[in-house]
């Protein structure tokens, strides 16, 4: 008598099946997260290099810096200035939206940019949006130092623009070196004073994407970009004395 043949999986070759899967699942997940934040970080880099381009040429056409809010007397944040959103493409503002608003509302400024525009790994930005737009200082901020220091540094601007750090992912308008490691203790989450001028390390092991002044762009640590400000801000206060 001719025996029938079995076609269909025992239980043993399924459940192996399925490990081996599972395996190949854990294997190219962190793969994939790892990709697509390489993505998410060249996006970054373009951005963060337009914008750098915008300030540094405003910067050589009036020798001025577009002022930041926290000497700005009129508290009028870099990213709503016209002479900033005409040099990256953006329609003028109202006055409505230009000057801030403290301390009555804690997103202090109305947010005005699209997606597009905001680092497509900040979170709590992306996370937030008010009236289908993005705050867009909860995704780069300036080197507070540079405002701080212009007056005995303009010309080191102009010579050395490819040593003196521009720009960074932040959870603020403005960083510097003192706040950068709040970023390892808070993420995406903005508490208020307590991340004031914060770094944001939110790129993979934990670096934050920064620009320097000629618009080439890096990746840093928190001892790196602390280290990087520290060195040029000393130099920076002996050049003022």
């Amino acid at each position: 008598m001719e025996t029938r043949r079995h076609n269909a999986f025992t239980l043993i070759e399924l459940l192996v099946v399925l490990a081996i899967l599972g395996l190949l699942v854990g294997v190219l997940l962190p793969a994939l997260r790892q990709a697509r934040e390489a993505g998410r970080s060249i996006v970054c880099r373009s951005l963060m290099k337009n914008y750098t381009f915008a300030l540094y040429g405003y910067f050589t056409e009036t020798r001025d810096l577009l002022p930041i809010s926290v000497q700005d007397p009129i508290m009028r944040p870099w990213f709503t200035l016209d002479e900033f959103r005409g040099r990256i493409g953006l329609p003028f503002l109202t006055e409505e939206y230009k000057i801030r608003r403290f301390p009555q509302n804690i997103q202090e400024y109305k947010p005005s940019y699209e997606k597009k525009y905001i680092c497509p790994s900040a979170s709590f930005a992306l996370k937030n949006p008010e009236e289908g737009l993005y705050a867009m200082d909860r995704s780069y901020g300036l080197n507070a130092h540079v405002y701080y220091f212009q007056d005995s540094i303009r010309e080191r601007l102009l010579r050395q623009s490819g040593r003196i750090l521009c720009m960074a992912d932040a959870l603020d308008w403005w960083f510097n070196w003192w706040g950068c490691d709040k970023y390892t203790e808070t993420g995406e989450e903005w508490l208020g004073f307590e991340t004031y001028g914060t770094a944001a390390f939110r790129h993979s092991r934990q670096r934050a994407n920064v620009s320097f002044w000629d618009g080439h762009c890096a990746a840093m640590t928190v001892e790196e970009l602390k280290q990087n400000l520290d060195e040029w801000m000393r130099l920076a206060e002996r050049q003022s004395r």
